[in-house]
């Protein structure tokens, strides 16, 4: 997990020094704090999430997408324990004695999202003049924004009372990619009928899972070519196609003769 205590120790200098740059560049430190403190809950979740799947930029938005795709527990706070001793047949787990390995500090996303977004109203955007006799100032109302800076001030201090940061837990689905990469899922939190990419940043392949009994299948999602040179059959990963513009113009290569091959995006009729 990430360490505050420095990005807090500045904030408060800042503060502390009580001018309309200072104050503004406090309010600049803590929205990136508020960031960061979304970002690392992400980056310990994505071994379970592609970046391409992440509907979302804004800090909070991703924090309530893993909660509700890949850990219902990623903004909860609790404490780790761990028993002192191994477990016993027979023996309930309640009668052994724990000691804590860590603890995670949980916030509310909508809050988060609040603050981030306040901060940036009030401290990194000039009020537009409503007229031609309105002046225009080099800083936000200093007042306003020490306040609001001191209330992310005090989120900040109680997220960094955490001594770590879960990946979640509770069963998984897996499967390999083309690329070699393993993707994992919770499988609880996983949908039928819902699309995953490869948790691998270099592959363009995405996957459909499709719900089988107690468990999930993963359909590879590509649009079938063929060359026209050898009459090779293929596959392209639809994500980069679904990006791509009107008339545009793609190439993939043969992977049997090597022939380069084109595809483009052009309008057809539909019969459903």
């Amino acid at each position: 997990m990430i360490n505050l205590e420095a990005t807090i120790q500045r904030i408060e200098r800042l503060i502390a020094e009580n001018t309309p740059a200072s104050v503004t560049y406090a309010a600049l430190e803590a929205r990136l704090a508020l960031e960061r403190v979304c970002y690392d809950r992400l980056r310990q979740h994505h071994d379970y999430i592609s970046h391409d799947d992440l509907r979302k930029w804004q800090p909070a938005e991703i924090v309530k997408q893993l909660v509700a795709e890949i850990d219902a527990h990623a903004a909860d706070t609790f404490t780790l324990s761990i028993s002192t001793e191994p477990a016993r047949e027979g023996v309930a787990l309640t009668e052994y004695d724990y000691m804590p390995v860590g603890t995670q500090i949980g916030f509310n996303p909508n809050k988060i999202r609040s603050l981030w977004q306040a901060l940036s109203n009030l401290a990194l955007h000039l009020n537009i003049p409503a007229s031609s006799d309105e002046s225009i100032h080099e800083y936000g109302d200093q007042s306003t924004i020490t306040s609001k800076v001191q209330e992310a001030l005090s989120e900040l201090g109680r997220l960094a009372e955490g001594s770590m940061t879960s990946t979640g837990w509770g069963s998984e689905v897996s499967f390999d990619c083309q690329c070699g990469a393993i993707n994992k899922r919770r499988a609880s939190l996983l949908r039928d009928g819902q699309e995953v990419s490869c948790i691998n940043p270099k592959c363009d392949w995405s996957w459909l899972a499709k719900r089988t009994g107690d468990g999930y299948d993963f359909e590879q999602l590509g649009m079938p070519v063929t060359c026209k040179t050898c009459a090779t059959e293929a596959k392209l990963p639809v994500r980069p196609l679904r990006k791509m513009q009107f008339g545009q113009i793609g190439k993939w290569r043969c992977h049997q003769c090597g022939e380069e091959n084109q595809v483009k995006l052009i309008f057809g009729q539909a019969t459903e």
